[in-house]
């Protein structure tokens, strides 16, 4: 069998991240990613293809091409969308996905307008300074009171429209990525850029070495899963879906930042059973011991569990690297990176089957 496991380069995966992080493409935005995408799997020899939902994928040869896996990692991230204008210029805004208010706070950030063009701006709370505000302290953060204000002369709903900003202008928050040299990662949107550089490398992996998966495999990567749909379509010849995607770090999880975890169940239920058993053996086989677990999470799900409670008829499994501070500037180490790739190489390769 081959070798999955010695060759993953930590330094690949970071600039790997880097990269992905800094392309914005909150839910629903996916022009600026999709386009760099296309030409990183082109410049590997790949071809990258869309459907209607905006998912796009890379289809693998393997070994044995009777069957079709899955396995996906989602593009979009954590973003606002304008709804309206206030008086004085601000936009009011919804959220794209489970965004924490409090963590966006005073945060820059990207407006991209409808007619493609990008205007700077700031989410600020309605009682913005302590210096003014009474309540500043202790108002509660929501979308009644979170509101995005433009970086320059907008006084009024006309000076942003002028700029190009109307309803349905989507908001990217700055991710802010940082490495240290002690191989941590401080960033937004390690959820869920840091899986997608996992399975990135590991196409340059096959790439390199001319390996075949050991049955034909789809990547996926999905710009709908932080509103809970992304995996709500898959192709009619997929049996299994395995999803890569953050994990949990915390009471009742047992890891922490070094971690891949494998996910047995989540808020919409248990994973397959033999899948999960599966995914379980590729980890003691390929991962450092130490470095995985099992987590059952709350308050989360991912792709493959939607794909499978919306009634495709597959089987489906998760894993991921284990995240703090989840949907706020997420801070993991690059070994959950690298065990997140080397499980995802093993699944690949086939270990773990009886």
């Amino acid at each position: 069998m081959a070798d999955t496991a010695n060759e993953v380069k930590a330094e690949n995966l970071l600039d790997l991240t880097r990269e992905l992080i800094s392309v914005d493409s909150p839910v629903g935005y996916y022009p600026e990613i999709h386009a760099w995408l296309k030409d990183r799997l082109a410049s590997w020899g790949y071809e990258m293809y869309t459907d209607n939902k905006a998912t796009a994928y890379v289809k693998v040869e393997g070994k044995d091409t009777s069957k079709t896996v899955m396995v996906g990692a989602h593009l979009d991230t954590l973003g606002l969308i304008v709804r309206g204008f206030n008086d004085d210029g601000t936009l009011r805004v919804r959220q794209l996905g489970g965004v924490n208010y409090h963590s966006l706070e005073g945060e820059c950030c990207r407006i991209h307008c409808r007619d493609g063009r990008v205007v700077p701006g700031q989410v600020i709370c309605e009682k913005h300074s302590v210096h003014v505000f009474e309540d500043a302290k202790t108002v509660e953060r929501t979308e009644d009171t979170m509101f995005v204000s433009v970086i320059g002369d907008v006084k009024s709903p006309e000076d942003a429209r002028a700029l190009g900003i109307t309803e349905g202008a989507i908001v990217a928050p700055d991710p802010h990525f940082e490495s240290f040299d002690n191989g941590y990662i401080v960033s937004r949107f390690i959820d869920d850029k840091g899986a997608v550089a996992a399975l990135l490398d590991t196409l340059l992996w096959l790439h390199e070495t001319g390996q075949k998966p050991a049955v034909t495999t789809l990547f996926a990567f999905p710009i709908y899963e932080e509103i809970g749909h992304g995996g709500a379509y898959v192709p009619a010849e997929v049996s299994e879906y395995v999803a890569l995607d953050i994990t949990l770090i915390g009471p009742d999880y047992d890891a922490d930042e070094h971690n891949v975890d494998i996910i047995c169940a989540d808020h919409k239920g248990p994973y397959d059973w033999e899948l999960t058993n599966r995914l379980i053996r590729c980890a003691e086989s390929a991962c450092t011991p130490g470095r995985w677990n099992t987590q059952v999470c709350f308050h989360y799900s991912t792709d493959a569990n939607a794909a499978y409670v919306l009634g495709n008829n597959l089987a489906s499994g998760a894993f991921g690297m284990a995240c703090m501070n989840t949907h706020g500037r997420e801070r993991c180490h690059v070994d959950a990176l690298v065990e997140t790739e080397k499980l995802a190489r093993a699944y690949l390769m086939g270990q773990g089957r009886a």
